[in-house]
């Protein structure tokens, strides 16, 4: 029976019906609902294929069936699929729905779609699954959600950050006044993804990032084709111990040690040239960058000039997108320093300039560097950042090994993740065209469509 009664009524019958239909199919209201499969256990149809204009549509031919577009990324894939079963399951099968984005997404004037839009809200975040996120990384009453709250929950419930937002605010989780600093254009879901990869853009802006440390080593993450794992973990560079992955420790020959340091100069004849060079950097004209280094940055490649690290591609379809280093130091709070005074008075030994006060005129003021003494690390454990995009679906696995660049003896330690890495959803379901799921000719198929090249995505949900 269709929703009856008042407007709020209706609205609670519609997200009490997507609970329903979750007990119906006896699946777990804390984990992940894969509407997909969903869609394929209840006899309906499933097809993805380009929709001029649409993202999704229900067609009551047969048993029914669902339309999805294959030029959006797949968490507005899902969530216009759930709400396809929401017009399958609140109209009984009944009615012809074509779902653009103010249908699915947007403020719609039509009580049809705002219904399939709680429906579909309710499924994918029925609230067990929401409140059991959000106890995993422990919000509560006490500590108020965040951005990157907000994007976990997107992000483990396969829905976009815009979506999770509203569904924390429909079950009180967080105020509609919280709603709209976390929204766009006070938030962006792109910021909180680049903060995650320690400052670094992901290459692709609708693809998620896992950031994971050495507590995942050799647990299993389930992602998708171009997500981004970020893996934290902790190296000493003084040692000349890297994480390497296998591919690079083959790379790796001994060689001899560097030698040592040579003497500093002794003689008053470089001392005094040191000085003047020290005195002319000092009255030249400041902010003027040399000419030729300008010259060879504008005339760098566009893609050459926008990234510091270039992919590095590894066996078994991943490629390293990211790689950076996070010193280790005292968490001590810091003082901003003029950085070229600084680096003037180490070049003159001048001890008493290094920690002078900053001078608002001066260039670099505002620069945060860690107090000069004690509180800083030398030599300290920092923080390895690789980034790694998964170009391939399928199980995958990062093996890396923690040892010398200069020395052929055995890793000191060793770290695996482990992925499974689901594709995008195109064409059709091969599992609805066979009655026999065993059949021999089902499994090459199906293995040519896990691999097939991927559609072109619309990347407008980066943001």
């Amino acid at each position: 029976m269709p929703p009856t009664g008042n407007p709020w009524q209706r609205s609670l019958q519609a997200a009490e019906s997507a609970g329903r239909l979750l007990d119906e199919l006896g699946l777990d209201a804390t984990r992940q609902v894969d509407v997909f499969s969903m869609c394929e256990d209840l006899g309906l149809w499933l097809t993805f294929m380009p929709l001029d204009g649409l993202l999704g549509a229900f067609v009551p031919e047969g048993s029914g069936g669902v339309l999805i577009t294959d030029r959006r990324p797949i968490t507005v894939q899902r969530y216009t699929a759930a709400h396809e079963l929401g017009h399958w399951r609140l109209e009984h099968g009944h009615g012809l729905a074509l779902d653009g984005e103010e249908h699915v997404f947007g403020t719609t004037p039509h009580e049809r779609e705002r219904l399939a839009q709680i429906f579909a809200a309710n499924l994918l975040m029925p609230p067990p699954l929401v409140l059991s996120l959000l106890a995993r990384i422990g919000v509560g009453d006490d500590a108020p959600v965040g951005p990157r709250d907000a994007y976990f929950v997107a992000r483990e419930a396969g829905v976009s950050y815009e979506a999770a937002v509203r569904q924390l605010a429909n079950l009180q989780v967080i105020t509609a006044a919280d709603a709209t600093l976390l929204l766009p254009p006070n938030v962006r879901p792109l910021m909180v993804k680049s903060e995650l990869a320690g400052g670094r853009r992901p290459v692709y802006g609708y693809a998620d990032v896992w950031p994971v440390d050495e507590a995942w080593n050799d647990q299993v993450l389930s992602l998708r084709t171009d997500d981004e794992v970020v893996l934290s973990l902790p190296e000493n560079r003084s040692s000349g111990y890297r994480w390497m992955f296998d591919n690079e420790v083959t790379e790796v020959v001994s060689s001899p040690e560097p030698p040592p340091f040579a003497d500093q100069p002794s003689s008053t004849t470089e001392t005094d040239t040191a000085r003047r060079f020290v005195a002319r950097a000092r009255t030249a004209r400041r902010g003027r960058a040399p000419s030729a280094a300008i010259d060879r940055v504008r005339h760098l490649p566009a893609d050459e000039a926008a990234s510091s690290v270039p992919e590095r591609t590894l066996p078994g379809g991943a490629a390293v997108v990211g790689d950076s280093y996070l010193a280790g130091r005292h968490g001590t709070p810091q003082r901003p320093r003029d950085t070229r005074r600084a680096r003037l008075a180490v070049a003159t030994g001048d001890n008493d300039a290094v920690s002078a006060p900053v001078q608002s005129d001066q260039p670099g003021a505002g620069v945060l560097e860690p107090r000069s003494g004690p509180e800083e690390l030398i030599a300290a454990t920092g923080r390895r950042l690789l980034g790694v995009r998964f170009l391939e679906a399928g199980p995958k696995t990062l093996h890396l090994q923690h040892r010398s660049r200069y020395s052929d003896a055995p890793a000191v330690e060793e770290y695996v993740l482990h992925a499974l890495v689901e594709p995008r959803r195109e064409g059709f379901s091969i599992d609805q065209l066979v009655e026999d799921r065993e059949e021999p000719w089902v499994g090459p198929v199906r293995d040519r469509k896990l691999h097939a090249p991927a559609a072109i995505i619309d990347d407008r949900d980066s943001d």
